[in-house]
């Protein structure tokens, strides 16, 4: 009898454990992340369903037509502006509940992209706003199913009744976002009795990512996951800071110094952790399989990721830091603004931190090309690529 049929079981299990380890070197691991396409892998199921073109039918994304992609000399002041139809295309998105859908089909509702969304609505509308701040504090989990409270589930329609589907992608980003959020209408309508009346619910949300960041100052991105992600994180650290000056000028500075050191500690396992020693870039994850560091060529997570490090304030936009990271996404995707990427969907957020690194043209261009390219605002469209168009509009009106 041969030696190893006494551990038939271990060698199997052993033999599983390589085929993994290989796998995960030949193929990336799906990240479920912040901005995350694959998100909306289940989003695109469901609008299919309903008629809507899916991301093969519409083809290769971001094809223009030979001469039309916008004059690389344009003058940065000639904004490209979304119609006021944009606007309104994004209000009626949200149900009659308060929640925010992805499309007006009200399909399916994502608490992440919904946040970020929602920071459109409170500088045009900001009763809209509070409803949806109000229904996400009403649908938060005490606790979840794996014994977190303060987080929320994403959420879908059946038989004509908008269900939990008691899962949720990331609970640090949607924790982190949401705090966001509350920062931006309160800067927006100066609402401190909305901030003060909610204080005790948004502090549970803020206690989403305390009961996540470990010791490495890192924030994992759900309570069954050892998993940390770059982008969650730069999330994270921004939310925390923003929820830290709002607590700061309604007067509680104890609080808001509390925050800023889990930010801070965010910011340093940021550097000491998923910087690449001796690099200039970082990791986009890091696990039990170890740190996924950036491939050159590799839109998502790879290239996306560092520039959230910008877009979320972790690198001022003038740190030599920034521009190298700038220019190098910009050499690995020279026509991403033009849609030219391996990823189905338009990714405005890239065209937010364009403003931001006062690369106006690009800018510019990439609103001239989402006018044209989604001009039925079909699949992929969703509330967060309309509402970083209606913010690229705005940022260009006054540009850094």
């Amino acid at each position: 009898m041969p030696w190893y049929a006494h551990y038939r079981a271990l060698s199997a299990f052993a033999l599983f454990v390589v085929v993994v380890l290989v796998a995960v070197r030949i193929y990336p691991i799906m990240v479920l992340d912040a901005t995350d396409t694959g998100r909306l892998l289940g989003y695109e199921a469901q609008v299919s369903e309903v008629g809507r073109k899916d991301a093969q039918e519409q083809g290769e994304p971001g094809v223009q037509e030979e001469g039309n992609e916008g004059d690389p000399h344009q003058d940065p002041g000639q904004i490209v502006t979304a119609p006021a139809s944009e606007i309104e295309w994004l209000i009626s998105c949200q149900l009659p509940n308060g929640a925010i859908a992805q499309t007006p089909d009200g399909v399916l509702v994502i608490p992440y992209f919904a946040n970020l969304a929602a920071r459109q609505l409170a500088e045009v509308e900001p009763e809209r706003c509070a409803v949806y701040m109000d229904w996400y504090i009403a649908n938060l989990n005490m606790p979840d199913r794996w014994g977190l409270s303060g987080t929320i589930y994403d959420f879908s329609a059946r038989d004509g009744e908008l269900r939990s589907t008691r899962k949720y992608d990331s609970a640090d980003s949607y924790a982190s976002t949401f705090l966001s959020l509350v920062a931006h209408y309160y800067r927006t309508t100066g609402d401190a009795d909305y901030v003060r009346n909610n204080k005790d619910a948004i502090d549970i949300v803020a206690g989403v990512i305390s009961a996540l960041q470990d010791n490495d100052g890192l924030v994992r991105v759900a309570p069954n996951s050892g998993t940390k992600y770059l982008m969650d994180n730069a999330e994270n650290y921004r939310g925390l800071m923003d929820w830290a000056d709002t607590l700061d000028s309604l007067g509680f500075s104890d609080e808001a110094d509390q925050y800023r050191l889990m930010a801070d500690n965010i910011k340093q396992g940021i550097e000491t952790v998923l910087k690449r020693s001796g690099g200039d870039d970082y990791a986009w994850s890091y696990s039990w399989l170890g740190k996924r560091y950036p491939r050159r060529g590799k839109w998502y997570p790879d290239a996306v990721s560092q520039v959230f490090l910008i877009s979320c304030g972790l690198i001022p936009p003038d740190d030599t830091r920034a521009q190298v990271i700038w220019d190098r996404f910009n050499q690995d995707f020279p026509r991403w603004e033009l849609g030219e990427t391996d990823d189905d969907f338009p990714w405005a957020e890239m065209a937010v931190a364009s403003v931001m690194m006062n690369d106006l043209d690009r800018a510019n261009r990439f609103l001239e090309w989402v006018a044209a390219e989604y001009a039925e605002r079909q699949y992929p469209w969703h509330v967060l690529e309309s509402s970083n168009r209606v913010k690229v509009e705005s940022m260009l009106q006054s540009p850094p």
